[in-house]
């Protein structure tokens, strides 16, 4: 009894074979902003989101030793005035003289002991800060970061067994984790000349459109076309068969019978398989039931279509 099976004439078809390396989306113009002294966050004029100048005061930061001497300066005007006040007499004359020299020397530190402004160094976006007016800081420590939303980014890095296959330039499909099905193409616009001897891989950068829903922080993969070949002969990896001593096979349909057919695979896929050798274009393939067959079985063949059914299509691995 005839075995039934599935099959599609092969024609030829492109195949892509393609890597999948998950980064994250930065800026390519983005800066953190520093305290330039330890001391005290005096003024505070920037907000998440907002968009500022290179040049743009974001914040202003008194020195704790001025702080200091300014304090010091004031404790010594208030008890000037309270003795002052507590005075009476020949003494009154003195405390008031004593207290209009203090008054005079609180002015002079206040004119002379004043908080050093911190500017924007780039223009963009702030897009997040870690302090409050009144915050102590210390010297260089991170007040903000501000980034140009316009030179959107995805940091991430590929193996050195794949670094030759890529070249700057080359374009790429990136996905949001937060929004898989909307996919974004890029390109790649940086490959670090040298590869990491730890992790063995080199850092890449792949440039992306500027649309609101991407924010620096966000995790996406990037689809890399490494090899890519037009007018194979191009099987789904399904029809493969896999013998006990390894070597690969396929089943195609000729006068209703099964023939098995030894192929030898190039560009592979997760779908499909290039076809190197074993098969030409007009075979009729058996891509649904091969499990069952044996050279010379006796077939009843359902035709689907050509395989594969959607010529060009990348793939991923």
């Amino acid at each position: 009894r005839a075995v039934p099976v599935k099959t599609a004439e092969i024609v030829l078809s492109e195949i892509v074979s393609a890597i999948n390396v998950s980064g994250s989306v930065d800026s390519k113009a983005r800066s953190t902003v520093t305290s330039p002294v330890e001391g005290i966050v005096a003024s505070l004029s920037a907000v998440e989101g907002a968009d500022v100048s290179a040049g743009d005061i974001l914040a202003a930061i008194m020195p704790l030793d001025q702080q200091n001497l300014l304090g010091q300066a004031n404790a010594e005007y208030e008890r000037a005035k309270k003795n002052y006040e507590r005075a009476s007499g020949e003494a009154k004359r003195e405390a008031l003289s004593a207290m209009n020299a203090s008054g005079s020397k609180l002015e002079s530190a206040k004119k002379l002991y004043k908080p050093i402004p911190v500017a924007s160094p780039i223009s963009g976006v702030v897009i997040s800060k870690s302090i409050e007016a009144g915050t102590g800081v210390s010297a260089r420590q991170a007040l903000m970061d501000v980034a140009d939303l316009g030179k959107l980014i995805v940091r991430t890095a590929v193996s050195e067994q794949s670094v030759s296959k890529i070249s700057q330039g080359l374009n790429v499909i990136v996905r949001l984790h937060s929004m898989p099905d909307e996919p974004v193409n890029g390109r790649i616009s940086v490959i670090t000349p040298s590869v990491d001897l730890d992790s063995r891989t080199a850092q890449i950068e792949v440039a992306i459109p500027s649309v609101p829903e991407l924010k620096p922080g966000m995790t996406a993969s990037v689809e890399i076309p490494v090899e890519r070949r037009e007018n194979a002969v191009v099987v789904p990896q399904d029809a493969l068969v896999i013998t006990p001593d390894g070597s690969k096979i396929v089943y195609i349909v000729e006068n209703g019978v099964a023939k098995s057919v030894n192929v030898i695979t190039g560009i592979e896929s997760n779908s499909q398989a290039e076809i190197l050798s074993g098969l030409k274009p007009g075979d009729e393939l058996v891509v649904l039931g091969q499990d069952a067959l044996e050279d010379g079985t006796k077939v009843a063949a359902d035709k689907t279509g050509t395989s594969p059914e959607k010529p060009g299509a990348g793939n991923k691995q």
